[in-house]
């Protein structure tokens, strides 16, 4: 599915929702108007910024919401107009869906080492994390038996990307070590948290064991959790 068959209806749900990504930066957009079946055409919210940094032709991850999905895609920047302060931009791949609420999330903190794997390491049952450093360590905003949102001050960059294992524990007992694909990277609105929303979809087929543990560690975490206010 490309933009330009979208509906008209829904085209306009998603003008004020953008965030445009490349290697290094993330940018926060508008759609403006939409050329043909391919190319559109965005504005930034920061004028300037798009000029300074982006390349001609530089790949871009490209993500807007309708309703309870999330939808992404990449796409080439084709042309920056100066004067309006808006790019226009090539669609190269289909448009992915992901509903946001297909797993009830609770608001769960604890630190969270993130290492980016090869794809082809994401059936490795593990008992230890790698040996190198996290490409992040932060502290998780929410977790469900699905994954984990963390929002972070810090840029996540790894040459393996959308490939994570991802540490955390969520008790002394309950520690856990589960491959995770990352499906969703923007910008966050609220930056006396956090700079950037990384949303975790976890990987089970090499550990499917792990999501039952998963479920009932939430569950007891939120219970004492309720029985200690």
């Amino acid at each position: 599915m490309t933009l330009g068959h979208i509906d008209r209806g829904t085209k306009m749900s998603i003008f004020e929702d953008v965030q445009l990504r490349t290697e290094n930066d993330g940018y926060e957009a508008v759609f403006r108007y939409i050329e043909n079946d391919t190319l559109f055409v965005v504005q930034c919210h920061r004028l300037y910024d798009i000029f300074d940094k982006l390349e001609p032709d530089e790949h871009l991850g490209i993500s807007f919401t309708v309703g309870a999905d999330i939808c992404t895609f990449t796409g080439r920047a084709v042309e920056k107009l100066r004067g309006a302060g808006m790019v226009m931009i090539e669609q190269l791949s289909g448009i992915k869906t992901l509903n946001r609420r297909q797993f009830v999330r609770d608001e769960l903190h604890c630190n969270v080492n993130v290492y980016g794997i090869p794809e082809s390491a994401l059936s490795e049952h593990r008992t230890s994390p790698p040996e190198n450093q996290p490409d992040l360590s932060d502290i998780t905003f929410d977790i469900s038996s699905g994954g984990l949102c963390v929002i972070s001050q810090h840029l996540l960059k790894s040459e393996h990307d959308p490939y994570y294992l991802l540490e955390f524990s969520l008790s002394e007992k309950d520690r856990f070590l589960l491959p995770a694909k990352l499906v969703r990277r923007s910008l966050y609105h609220r930056t006396s948290i956090g700079k950037y929303d990384y949303g975790f979809q976890f990987v089970f087929d090499a550990v499917p064991d792990e999501k039952g543990r998963l479920t009932t560690s939430i569950l007891t975490k939120k219970l004492s959790y309720q029985k200690s206010r």
